[in-house]
Protein backbone atom coordinates (compact mmCIF):
# COMPACT_ATOMS: atom_id res chain seq x y z
CA UNK A 1 0.00 0.00 0.00
CA UNK A 2 2.79 2.64 0.65
CA UNK A 3 4.21 2.00 -2.44
CA UNK A 4 0.95 2.45 -4.71
CA UNK A 5 0.11 6.23 -2.23
CA UNK A 6 4.54 6.93 -3.42
CA UNK A 7 3.51 5.84 -7.35
CA UNK A 8 0.40 8.17 -7.10
CA UNK A 9 1.67 10.79 -5.44
CA UNK A 10 5.19 11.00 -7.78
CA UNK A 11 2.69 10.38 -10.77
CA UNK A 12 0.41 13.22 -10.63
CA UNK A 13 3.27 15.83 -9.23
CA UNK A 14 5.99 14.67 -12.08
CA UNK A 15 3.83 13.58 -14.68
CA UNK A 16 6.35 10.44 -15.26
CA UNK A 17 9.01 12.66 -17.26
CA UNK A 18 12.40 13.75 -16.31
CA UNK A 19 12.90 17.40 -17.37
CA UNK A 20 16.16 19.26 -17.24
CA UNK A 21 17.00 21.45 -14.61
CA UNK A 22 15.56 24.56 -14.51
CA UNK A 23 15.57 28.12 -12.37
CA UNK A 24 12.43 30.46 -12.26
CA UNK A 25 12.19 32.71 -9.43
CA UNK A 26 9.64 35.36 -9.72
CA UNK A 27 6.13 36.01 -11.23
CA UNK A 28 6.01 37.18 -15.08
CA UNK A 29 4.87 41.31 -15.11
CA UNK A 30 2.46 39.96 -17.96
CA UNK A 31 0.59 36.99 -15.43
CA UNK A 32 -2.06 38.45 -13.64
CA UNK A 33 -3.95 36.49 -10.88
CA UNK A 34 -6.66 34.33 -11.03
CA UNK A 35 -9.96 36.74 -11.19
CA UNK A 36 -13.15 36.34 -9.57
CA UNK A 37 -14.86 34.10 -12.29
CA UNK A 38 -11.85 31.67 -11.98
CA UNK A 39 -12.54 31.22 -8.44
CA UNK A 40 -15.71 31.19 -8.76
CA UNK A 41 -15.09 27.68 -11.43
CA UNK A 42 -12.74 26.35 -8.85
CA UNK A 43 -15.59 26.91 -6.35
CA UNK A 44 -18.29 24.89 -8.27
CA UNK A 45 -15.71 22.22 -8.73
CA UNK A 46 -15.09 21.46 -5.72
CA UNK A 47 -18.56 21.82 -4.53
CA UNK A 48 -19.31 18.73 -6.99
CA UNK A 49 -16.49 16.77 -5.63
CA UNK A 50 -17.98 17.23 -2.41
CA UNK A 51 -21.47 16.60 -3.46
CA UNK A 52 -20.60 13.20 -5.25
CA UNK A 53 -18.48 12.19 -1.94
CA UNK A 54 -14.93 12.93 -3.73
CA UNK A 55 -13.82 15.73 -1.78
CA UNK A 56 -13.63 16.77 2.06
CA UNK A 57 -10.70 19.31 2.70
CA UNK A 58 -9.11 23.10 2.66
CA UNK A 59 -8.48 24.57 -0.31
CA UNK A 60 -7.12 28.33 -0.37
CA UNK A 61 -5.24 29.96 -3.40
CA UNK A 62 -2.33 32.81 -2.59
CA UNK A 63 -1.05 35.39 -4.92
CA UNK A 64 1.77 36.87 -3.74
CA UNK A 65 0.64 38.37 -0.05
CA UNK A 66 -2.75 38.13 -1.17
CA UNK A 67 -5.13 35.14 -0.03
CA UNK A 68 -7.51 35.16 -3.04
CA UNK A 69 -9.88 31.74 -2.13
CA UNK A 70 -9.67 30.07 1.25
CA UNK A 71 -12.74 27.85 1.75
CA UNK A 72 -13.47 24.06 3.59
CA UNK A 73 -15.67 21.52 2.11
CA UNK A 74 -16.96 18.54 3.62
CA UNK A 75 -17.14 16.67 7.11
CA UNK A 76 -13.97 16.61 9.67
CA UNK A 77 -14.70 13.39 10.66
CA UNK A 78 -16.68 10.87 8.15
CA UNK A 79 -17.96 8.99 11.27
CA UNK A 80 -19.49 12.43 12.98
CA UNK A 81 -21.41 15.57 12.19
CA UNK A 82 -18.69 17.98 13.01
CA UNK A 83 -17.82 20.17 9.37
CA UNK A 84 -14.24 21.03 8.27
CA UNK A 85 -13.88 24.86 8.93
CA UNK A 86 -10.60 26.96 7.61
CA UNK A 87 -8.96 26.79 10.64
CA UNK A 88 -9.03 22.72 10.74
CA UNK A 89 -5.85 21.57 10.95
CA UNK A 90 -4.54 18.26 9.12
CA UNK A 91 -1.87 15.61 8.81
CA UNK A 92 0.53 16.95 6.82
CA UNK A 93 2.20 13.15 6.16
CA UNK A 94 5.21 14.08 3.77
CA UNK A 95 4.38 17.69 2.93
CA UNK A 96 6.33 18.00 6.45
CA UNK A 97 9.43 16.83 4.54
CA UNK A 98 9.80 20.43 3.57
CA UNK A 99 10.32 21.29 7.34
CA UNK A 100 13.61 19.12 7.92
CA UNK A 101 14.48 20.21 4.54
CA UNK A 102 14.95 24.02 5.56
CA UNK A 103 16.33 22.50 8.97
CA UNK A 104 19.28 21.21 7.23
CA UNK A 105 19.53 24.14 4.24
CA UNK A 106 19.54 26.69 7.90
CA UNK A 107 22.46 24.92 8.97
CA UNK A 108 23.90 24.85 6.02
CA UNK A 109 23.73 28.61 5.73
CA UNK A 110 25.34 28.74 9.34
CA UNK A 111 28.03 26.77 7.60
CA UNK A 112 28.04 23.67 10.43
CA UNK A 113 27.43 21.72 6.89
CA UNK A 114 27.33 21.38 3.32
CA UNK A 115 25.45 19.81 0.80
CA UNK A 116 28.65 17.05 0.70
CA UNK A 117 29.17 16.18 4.25
CA UNK A 118 28.36 12.67 4.42
CA UNK A 119 26.82 11.22 6.99
CA UNK A 120 29.33 9.34 9.01
CA UNK A 121 31.01 13.07 9.38
CA UNK A 122 27.89 13.44 11.84
CA UNK A 123 26.55 10.69 13.04
CA UNK A 124 29.65 8.76 13.60
CA UNK A 125 27.88 6.13 15.34
CA UNK A 126 26.10 5.34 12.21
CA UNK A 127 26.87 1.21 11.89
CA UNK A 128 26.95 0.73 8.09
CA UNK A 129 30.04 2.51 6.94
CA UNK A 130 29.30 2.04 3.14
CA UNK A 131 26.13 4.36 4.21
CA UNK A 132 27.84 6.48 6.70
CA UNK A 133 31.26 7.25 4.02
CA UNK A 134 29.11 7.55 0.69
CA UNK A 135 26.25 9.47 0.60
CA UNK A 136 25.72 12.68 1.43
CA UNK A 137 23.02 15.66 2.56
CA UNK A 138 22.72 16.04 -1.34
CA UNK A 139 21.87 12.67 -2.12
CA UNK A 140 19.26 12.72 1.12
CA UNK A 141 17.44 16.08 -0.17
CA UNK A 142 17.30 14.53 -3.65
CA UNK A 143 16.59 11.19 -2.81
CA UNK A 144 19.70 9.85 -4.36
CA UNK A 145 20.91 7.77 -1.44
CA UNK A 146 19.32 4.37 -1.42
CA UNK A 147 18.34 5.23 1.83
CA UNK A 148 14.94 2.82 1.58
CA UNK A 149 12.17 2.93 3.69
CA UNK A 150 11.21 2.91 7.54
CA UNK A 151 9.27 0.26 8.91
CA UNK A 152 6.88 2.56 10.78
CA UNK A 153 3.94 2.47 8.83
CA UNK A 154 1.28 -0.57 8.25
CA UNK A 155 -0.35 -2.88 10.62
CA UNK A 156 2.88 -5.28 10.59
CA UNK A 157 5.15 -2.40 11.96
CA UNK A 158 3.22 -1.82 15.17
CA UNK A 159 6.01 -3.04 17.34
CA UNK A 160 8.39 -0.62 15.95
CA UNK A 161 6.60 2.20 16.33
CA UNK A 162 5.84 1.76 19.91
CA UNK A 163 9.31 1.39 20.83
CA UNK A 164 11.17 3.55 18.10
CA UNK A 165 9.79 7.29 19.01
CA UNK A 166 12.94 9.49 18.94
CA UNK A 167 14.95 10.09 15.74
CA UNK A 168 17.96 8.60 17.51
CA UNK A 169 15.66 5.07 17.69
CA UNK A 170 14.60 5.61 14.13
CA UNK A 171 17.54 5.90 13.09
CA UNK A 172 18.95 2.82 15.19
CA UNK A 173 16.09 0.49 13.34
CA UNK A 174 17.98 0.65 9.96
CA UNK A 175 21.59 1.96 10.32
CA UNK A 176 23.20 -1.29 9.86
CA UNK A 177 21.67 -1.28 6.34
CA UNK A 178 23.93 -0.55 2.92
CA UNK A 179 22.08 1.52 0.39
CA UNK A 180 19.82 0.38 -1.82
CA UNK A 181 22.18 1.48 -5.05
CA UNK A 182 25.52 3.17 -5.31
CA UNK A 183 24.80 6.93 -3.76
CA UNK A 184 23.97 9.37 -6.28
CA UNK A 185 23.05 6.86 -9.37
CA UNK A 186 19.92 6.27 -9.37
CA UNK A 187 16.66 8.34 -7.47
CA UNK A 188 14.06 6.18 -5.47
CA UNK A 189 11.75 8.26 -2.86
CA UNK A 190 12.37 7.08 0.48
CA UNK A 191 11.31 8.22 3.93
CA UNK A 192 14.61 6.29 5.92
CA UNK A 193 16.57 9.43 4.25
CA UNK A 194 14.91 12.23 6.27
CA UNK A 195 14.72 10.83 9.14
CA UNK A 196 18.16 10.53 9.01
CA UNK A 197 18.76 14.43 7.89
CA UNK A 198 16.24 14.87 11.01
CA UNK A 199 18.77 13.38 13.73
CA UNK A 200 21.46 15.18 11.95
CA UNK A 201 19.49 18.64 12.58
CA UNK A 202 19.80 17.21 16.50
CA UNK A 203 23.19 16.69 16.59
CA UNK A 204 24.53 19.59 14.82
CA UNK A 205 22.13 21.98 16.44
CA UNK A 206 21.84 20.71 20.07
CA UNK A 207 18.02 20.93 19.63
CA UNK A 208 15.60 17.93 19.95
CA UNK A 209 14.07 18.36 16.52
CA UNK A 210 10.27 19.15 17.70
CA UNK A 211 11.95 22.08 19.37
CA UNK A 212 14.33 23.34 16.49
CA UNK A 213 11.37 23.66 14.69
CA UNK A 214 9.33 25.65 16.77
CA UNK A 215 12.04 27.67 17.28
CA UNK A 216 13.63 28.28 13.81
CA UNK A 217 10.40 28.01 11.64
CA UNK A 218 7.37 27.51 12.66
CA UNK A 219 7.99 31.04 14.98
CA UNK A 220 9.71 33.41 12.48
CA UNK A 221 7.01 32.08 9.81
CA UNK A 222 4.27 32.75 12.12
CA UNK A 223 3.05 29.39 12.05
CA UNK A 224 1.16 29.82 15.06
CA UNK A 225 -1.18 26.25 14.25
CA UNK A 226 1.33 24.28 13.33
CA UNK A 227 3.21 21.62 15.14
CA UNK A 228 3.40 17.93 16.77
CA UNK A 229 0.36 16.48 17.81
CA UNK A 230 0.04 12.67 19.15
CA UNK A 231 -2.84 11.97 16.40
CA UNK A 232 -4.78 9.41 19.19
CA UNK A 233 -5.90 12.43 21.55
CA UNK A 234 -8.34 13.26 18.46
CA UNK A 235 -8.15 17.65 19.44
CA UNK A 236 -11.29 19.00 18.15
CA UNK A 237 -9.60 20.92 14.92
CA UNK A 238 -7.89 17.83 13.77
CA UNK A 239 -9.63 16.57 10.43
CA UNK A 240 -9.92 12.89 10.65
CA UNK A 241 -9.26 10.15 8.07
CA UNK A 242 -9.93 6.72 7.61
CA UNK A 243 -8.79 3.53 5.57
CA UNK A 244 -10.38 0.16 5.33
CA UNK A 245 -9.10 -2.93 6.92
CA UNK A 246 -10.34 -6.25 6.65
CA UNK A 247 -13.67 -4.27 6.01
CA UNK A 248 -13.68 -2.41 9.35
CA UNK A 249 -12.91 1.74 8.71
CA UNK A 250 -10.40 2.76 11.01
CA UNK A 251 -8.14 6.07 11.61
CA UNK A 252 -5.28 6.91 9.54
CA UNK A 253 -3.34 7.19 12.93
CA UNK A 254 -3.71 3.36 13.53
CA UNK A 255 -1.32 2.82 10.91
CA UNK A 256 1.54 5.35 10.89
CA UNK A 257 3.82 6.81 14.01
CA UNK A 258 1.62 8.83 16.19
CA UNK A 259 3.39 12.16 16.18
CA UNK A 260 5.12 13.88 13.33
CA UNK A 261 8.87 13.06 12.97
CA UNK A 262 11.52 13.84 10.49
CA UNK A 263 9.98 12.28 7.77
CA UNK A 264 6.66 14.42 8.18
CA UNK A 265 3.16 14.14 9.80
CA UNK A 266 3.32 17.21 11.33
CA UNK A 267 -0.07 19.67 11.74
CA UNK A 268 -1.11 22.12 9.91
CA UNK A 269 -3.55 24.42 8.38
CA UNK A 270 -4.16 25.88 5.11
CA UNK A 271 -3.39 29.39 6.45
CA UNK A 272 -0.05 28.31 7.85
CA UNK A 273 1.20 26.56 4.90
CA UNK A 274 0.79 29.56 3.31
CA UNK A 275 2.59 31.41 5.27
CA UNK A 276 5.79 29.06 5.67
CA UNK A 277 5.36 29.10 1.87
CA UNK A 278 5.27 33.24 1.62
CA UNK A 279 8.42 33.17 4.51
CA UNK A 280 10.42 30.93 2.34
CA UNK A 281 9.81 32.93 -0.92
CA UNK A 282 10.76 36.40 1.45
CA UNK A 283 14.09 34.97 2.20
CA UNK A 284 12.99 34.56 6.11
CA UNK A 285 13.99 30.78 6.67
CA UNK A 286 16.98 30.37 4.56
CA UNK A 287 18.90 32.75 2.53
CA UNK A 288 17.19 33.84 -0.86
CA UNK A 289 20.61 31.99 -2.55
CA UNK A 290 20.01 28.72 -0.88
CA UNK A 291 16.04 29.19 -1.64
CA UNK A 292 16.85 29.47 -5.32
CA UNK A 293 18.93 26.59 -5.34
CA UNK A 294 16.74 24.15 -3.20
CA UNK A 295 13.97 24.66 -5.67
CA UNK A 296 15.07 24.10 -8.77
CA UNK A 297 15.24 20.91 -10.15
CA UNK A 298 17.84 18.95 -9.59
CA UNK A 299 17.00 15.14 -10.56
CA UNK A 300 13.71 14.49 -12.05
CA UNK A 301 11.11 15.78 -9.76
CA UNK A 302 13.40 16.63 -6.96
CA UNK A 303 14.72 20.56 -5.69
CA UNK A 304 17.16 20.10 -2.31
CA UNK A 305 14.03 18.67 -0.41
CA UNK A 306 11.23 20.12 -2.07
CA UNK A 307 9.17 18.49 -5.19
CA UNK A 308 10.67 21.02 -8.16
CA UNK A 309 8.86 19.85 -10.81
CA UNK A 310 9.07 20.98 -14.69
CA UNK A 311 6.99 19.17 -17.58
CA UNK A 312 9.97 19.94 -20.23
CA UNK A 313 10.41 21.85 -23.67
CA UNK A 314 7.21 21.00 -25.19
CA UNK A 315 5.29 22.63 -21.52
CA UNK A 316 4.67 26.23 -20.92
CA UNK A 317 7.70 27.72 -18.34
CA UNK A 318 4.24 29.26 -16.01
CA UNK A 319 3.78 25.80 -15.43
CA UNK A 320 6.56 24.85 -13.53
CA UNK A 321 6.11 24.54 -9.12
CA UNK A 322 7.92 24.04 -6.23
CA UNK A 323 6.14 22.48 -2.91
CA UNK A 324 5.54 18.94 -1.35
CA UNK A 325 2.63 16.90 -1.34
CA UNK A 326 1.61 13.97 0.86
CA UNK A 327 0.29 10.99 1.03
CA UNK A 328 -1.46 8.45 3.57
CA UNK A 329 -4.74 6.35 3.77
CA UNK A 330 -7.42 9.06 4.47
CA UNK A 331 -4.63 11.78 3.82
CA UNK A 332 -3.74 13.82 0.77
CA UNK A 333 -2.14 16.66 0.56
CA UNK A 334 -0.74 19.26 -1.94
CA UNK A 335 1.02 21.95 -1.93
CA UNK A 336 2.45 24.28 -4.43
CA UNK A 337 3.71 27.76 -5.56
CA UNK A 338 4.21 28.64 -9.16
CA UNK A 339 7.17 31.23 -9.38
CA UNK A 340 6.26 32.52 -13.19
CA UNK A 341 2.49 33.35 -12.44
CA UNK A 342 2.67 33.91 -8.25
CA UNK A 343 0.31 31.56 -7.12
CA UNK A 344 0.54 29.42 -3.89
CA UNK A 345 -2.35 26.64 -3.69
CA UNK A 346 -2.66 24.43 -0.72
CA UNK A 347 -5.14 21.63 -0.64
CA UNK A 348 -5.72 19.79 2.81
CA UNK A 349 -7.54 16.93 2.94
CA UNK A 350 -8.45 13.81 4.90
CA UNK A 351 -9.43 12.07 1.83
CA UNK A 352 -7.20 8.90 0.42
CA UNK A 353 -4.94 9.50 -2.65
CA UNK A 354 -4.77 11.35 -5.00
CA UNK A 355 -7.82 13.43 -3.53
CA UNK A 356 -5.84 16.35 -3.03
CA UNK A 357 -4.41 16.22 -6.72
CA UNK A 358 -7.49 16.88 -9.06
CA UNK A 359 -8.59 20.43 -6.67
CA UNK A 360 -4.93 21.31 -7.09
CA UNK A 361 -4.33 21.44 -10.46
CA UNK A 362 -7.79 22.99 -11.61
CA UNK A 363 -7.22 26.80 -11.12
CA UNK A 364 -3.98 26.56 -13.07
CA UNK A 365 -5.01 24.70 -15.91
CA UNK A 366 -8.38 26.87 -15.69
CA UNK A 367 -6.99 30.27 -15.71
CA UNK A 368 -6.83 32.05 -19.13
CA UNK A 369 -3.58 33.66 -19.51
CA UNK A 370 -2.69 36.31 -21.79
Amino acid sequence: MRNLICALLLASLTGCVSPGPIRPTTASAGERAPDAVALARLDGFLTGLTEADRFSGVVLVGHGDAVLFERAYGKSDAEAEAMLTVDSRFNLASAGKMFTAVAILQQIAAGRLTLDTRVGEVLTGYRNRAFADTVTIRHLLTHSAGAGTIELFGVENAANRARARSHAQMVALHDDRPPGFPPGSQQEYDNFGFVVLARIVEVVSGEEFEAYLARHVFAPAGMTRTGFVDCSERAPDLAVGYELFEGRRRSSCETAPVRGFGAGGEVSTARDMYRFMRALQRGELIPPALFAEATRTHRMFMGLGFFATDYGPTTPLRDFRWGHGGAHPGISIDIRAYPVTGEIVVVLTNRDPPAAHPAADFLHRSVERP
